[in-house]
């Protein structure tokens, strides 16, 4: 059990306090639940347990730790549009859940139902049954359904998690798609230059032993790099690197938040790379606020889950600076407009329409329909750079390394 020191507001002013929990999310969960909109949250003492060793969790996951782990997209949206159809038709929730489980195959996806239909016939309400499943269920999911059943329309609401569940998918799909080729080049072209050096080049270097004159410079220098990958001393260990390298980044990633968040800069300032990143953060934040505001969510709360939704840290840092400069009564606006490197002035001008009109839920989504059409161009102009980027490369690394075992045949020939 660790001890925390939180900061926050509460019913409108500043509160500090004090916070015992297993680990941090533990403890930030507690600290919610007294009505805090947490600014600050920082371990005194103790020692954090991981999640895999969490005893509090009564979750039917603790039986079957190998099988906690994330459900698909498709299955969350396949679930939750059976969930909408059959509320919105009417049918009690016992009974959805009941009919849900029978059609559901993915074994994660089937064990957290019926979890959830355990808890609902003890009488839990339905978005507390579902908040227990955090690897399913994000905050975003849990705030909208809990809208739902306080406004009585669940169904809409659900409506709306399937259509912010599928464009956030979408955003991703996308990004993957405009990576996918690029990357195959990538791979062939480092597969066939490989070959080349370790199966091909010795063959000609025997061919070219002792031939008169020398070899041109363009063939050493080929000849060189292909004994040097040979070499366990020199491919394998500049392949230990490598790899090496990979793993110590993902580490520092995962582990080190300064590092992460130099780095997340440094993507941010990449040409197109960095453009892409921004916009596709802005048009999930944008949709993120525009469904929590028309669920009725605070303004302060709905920033709180917009900074967690975000997977760059320099942009959930400059949203939780909205978020702190919210209580102070300055417009969103103005806010967005202090950190104009990541909301540009068409993020925070098309804000402004929608606060003078009082409509900022419709206008939220005009901004998310906006970024995601400015994010697909970006797509395809960086799609239509890389490919004749790696095509070029994969073409002139390849000539040139023919060009320079063909040479000395061409001197020889001319000798004889």
């Amino acid at each position: 059990m660790a001890t925390y020191a939180w900061k926050g507001v509460q019913d409108g002013k500043y509160a500090t306090g004090r916070i015992e929990g297993i680990n941090r999310d533990e403890a930030a969960f507690k600290v919610k639940q007294q009505k805090v909109i947490i600014t600050s949250l920082t371990r005194l003492s103790g020692v954090e347990q991981k999640e895999d060793g969490e005893k509090g969790n009564k979750s039917i996951f603790n039986l079957f730790p190998g099988r906690k782990k994330k459900v698909p997209v498709k299955e969350l949206v396949l679930f939750t549009k059976k969930l909408e159809t059959m509320m919105r038709a009417g049918l009690p929730v016992l009974d959805t859940m009941n009919l849900i489980t029978d059609q559901v195959d993915h074994k994660g996806m089937k064990i957290v139902i019926e979890t959830i239909l355990n808890d609902v016939e003890t009488g839990i309400p339905l978005s507390e049954c579902f908040a227990k499943h955090p690897h399913v269920f994000d905050n975003i999911y849990i705030n909208l359904l809990r809208a739902g059943e306080s406004s009585g329309k669940l169904d809409v609401f659900l409506a709306k998690l399937v259509e912010g569940i599928e464009k956030e998918q979408k955003i991703r799909t996308s990004i993957k798609g405009a990576m996918t080729y690029p990357t195959i080049l990538l791979i062939v072209a480092i597969g066939v230059i490989a070959v080349m050096m370790i199966f091909v080049v010795p063959v000609f270097q025997q061919m070219f032993e002792g031939v008169a004159g020398g070899l041109p410079v363009a063939t050493r220098i080929v000849i060189t790099i292909s004994e040097f990958f040979r070499d366990p001393l020199g491919g394998g260990v500049l392949a230990g690197i490598i790899v090496t390298s990979i793993v110590g980044l993902k580490l520092m990633m995962k582990r080190s938040y300064k590092f992460r968040r130099l780095f997340h800069g440094f993507v941010l300032k990449l040409p197109l790379f960095g453009e892409l990143a921004q916009k596709s953060s802005l048009a999930k934040l944008s949709m993120v606020q525009g469904n929590l505001s028309s669920a009725g969510v605070p303004v302060l709360e709905a920033l709180d889950i917009c900074a967690t939704a975000m997977s760059n840290v320099v942009i959930q840092e400059a949203t939780n600076d909205v978020r702190r400069g919210v209580f102070s009564g300055e417009p969103l606006s103005e806010l967005f407009k202090k950190s104009p490197k990541i909301f540009p002035s068409t993020f925070y001008s098309m804000v402004s329409v929608g606060e003078q009109t009082g409509n900022m839920e419709e206008m939220f989504e005009s901004i998310s329909r906006y970024y995601e059409e400015e994010m697909d161009a970006t797509i395809e102009r960086l799609t239509s750079m890389l490919e004749p980027v790696m095509i070029v490369f994969l073409g002139v690394t390849i000539g040139f390394i023919l060009v320079a075992m063909y040479t000395p045949m061409f001197q020889v020939g001319q000798t004889l």
